[in-house]
This record gives C-alpha cells, sequence and structure tokens, in this order.
C-alpha cells in the first residue's frame, strides 16, 4: 500500500454504503498493518481516499460464530411405493474455522 495514495479505513454500515469517510472507527496506512477481528457479524472497510471507494475499493466481511451444530442433520425416510420421499432439513449450524485475507489496494 502507497500511504500517499491509499489507507484502509473501518466504518459503519450506513458510511460503508454512502462511501462517506468522514467518520472512520480505525485508520491504517502502513500497508504491513493486521486487523483482528473478534467479534461476529460484519466489519466494513474502505479506502479513505476521495473517489476510491466510489470505485469498489471496499470490503464487507461477516464473522460467523464458531458453534458448531447443535444436532446431527437427520436422514431422509426411506421412498414409500410409488411416492418420493421428502429431503431431509439441511444443517444450518456454523463450524468452526480460521480464514485469513488479505486487502490490497495497489
Amino acid at each position: 500500500i502507497n500511504k500517499k495514495f491509499h489507507n484502509v479505513i473501518a466504518v459503519s454500515k450506513a458510511d460503508y454504503k454512502n462511501c462517506d469517510v468522514t467518520k472512520p472507527t480505525a485508520t491504517w496506512a502502513t500497508g504491513k498493518d493486521s486487523v483482528v477481528l473478534n467479534t461476529t457479524g460484519h466489519h466494513y472497510f474502505l479506502c479513505g481516499f476521495p473517489g476510491h471507494c466510489a470505485i469498489g475499493q471496499k470490503v464487507d466481511i461477516r464473522v460467523l460464530s464458531s458453534a458448531a451444530p447443535s444436532t446431527a442433520p437427520s436422514m431422509a425416510p426411506a421412498p414409500s411405493a410409488g411416492g418420493a420421499a421428502a429431503a431431509a432439513p439441511s444443517p444450518h449450524g456454523n463450524a468452526a474455522s480460521t480464514v485469513g485475507c488479505s486487502f490490497a489496494v495497489t
């Protein structure tokens, strides 16, 4: 990252949607910064230089819970004669995972 031309700022959802760079909650500009996201939910980042957000230099990162599903998914019943079986419901739990992400603007 060239700090003369780019930075990364954390913003609210409204500021993200409107590309409003006037109220950042945090700013990074060295090009070697690391951001640790310790909370679930959406985290909004964009380049704070004029016009950069408007051309797409922004990212919405959604952090999911690391909780495992509470129950195993059920199996679909065997098909009956002349009828189709209902599909088993899909599990909606979130498995624990680690994701690495780089946000580079050149």
